[in-house]
């Protein structure tokens, strides 16, 4: 049994957010040969749940960066953030005015003054580079502030207003902001500091990424993480590179994914899941099972 985990957003996801019919069918295709496949996302586990559900899919879920994981219409594994961990962040994100979503199990909430944080913080860096992209930023960060589940609250969140945080995610065009926020979360202790874009931080529990997501996983189905293949773009997929079988990172992929991958395959803009599919999962299944004559 061959357990196949997908990212969604810049992988599976096109830049539209739509999943190409190619793709569909490839997934299909191999879900019917045997195959489980799986998608393994940032996102929450609603979000992701809404997005394979418009195109007739039926596939386990690691989401949150793997704090959640739903197999045969269940969920198996849910780990919330400390809130001795939550608390600070919380506190240092409000005191710095910082956009963020704390992510609930059933929920995401962002204060309505979060946009306006934003602008602000967009305000500041373009007066000290005028040749930030603006239009870059936006859209860059479209899919987060947009979200399927995603409630406004009034005022300011308080860092004791929820004690079951799933994950938190941070969101900035101020880079050095970022970084300065992930040296002190990183100094806190009991959390793990990823990101999906340029401008964006997520944080989680400490033992929660989607490499211990697909170790979960595989062990539900009595396989390991090395018969496993991966397909991703960004750094919060590398916990899985570096434990699968088979790292297959896209053609629009951060650089240090490329690195470490196995193969390389097209674009999200290109049906690069189904090509990944056809190009490099069968042909190594055929070169296996020794039916190519190699």
């Amino acid at each position: 049994m061959k357990v196949v985990a997908i990212d969604l957003d810049g992988t599976l996801l096109s830049e539209d957010l739509t999943i190409h019919e190619e793709n569909v069918r490839a997934i299909r295709e191999a879900q019917q040969q045997g195959s489980i496949i799986s998608i393994a996302t940032g996102r929450a586990l609603f979000d992701a749940q809404n997005i394979i559900e418009k195109y007739g899919l039926n596939c386990p879920i690691i989401a949150s960066n793997g704090a959640q994981i739903y197999v045969d219409n269940k969920k198996i594994d849910e780990q919330f953030m400390d809130p001795h961990i939550t608390q600070p962040i919380i506190q240092w994100l409000n005191e710095e005015n910082t956009y963020y979503q704390p992510y609930l199990s059933d929920k995401i909430v962002v204060s309505d003054r979060g946009i306006h944080h934003l602008e602000e913080e967009l305000h500041e860096v373009v007066k000290q580079d005028p040749s930030f992209n603006k239009d870059h930023f936006w859209e860059s960060i479209k899919v987060t502030i947009e979200q399927n589940g995603l409630q406004e609250v009034r005022g300011t969140i308080h860092p004791t207003d929820y004690d079951s945080i799933v994950k938190l995610m941070v969101v900035s065009p101020d880079t050095s902001k970022l970084k300065r926020a992930k040296e002190y979360f990183n100094q806190l202790g009991g959390c793990v500091v990823s990101s999906s874009g340029e401008f964006n931080l997520e944080i989680m529990s400490v033992g929660v990424d989607k490499g211990i997501g697909l170790h979960k996983l595989c062990d539900y189905y009595g396989t390991t993480v090395k018969n496993t293949v991966v397909i991703g773009d960004n750094l919060n997929d590398m916990p899985m590179f570096h434990v699968a079988g088979m790292g297959i990172a896209m053609g629009n992929a951060e650089e240090e994914l490329i690195k470490i991958a196995t193969f390389k395959t097209l674009s999200n803009n290109e049906c690069g899941v189904a090509y990944a599919f056809n190009k490099y999962i069968q042909e190594n299944e055929m070169v296996s099972s020794g039916l190519t004559g190699r």
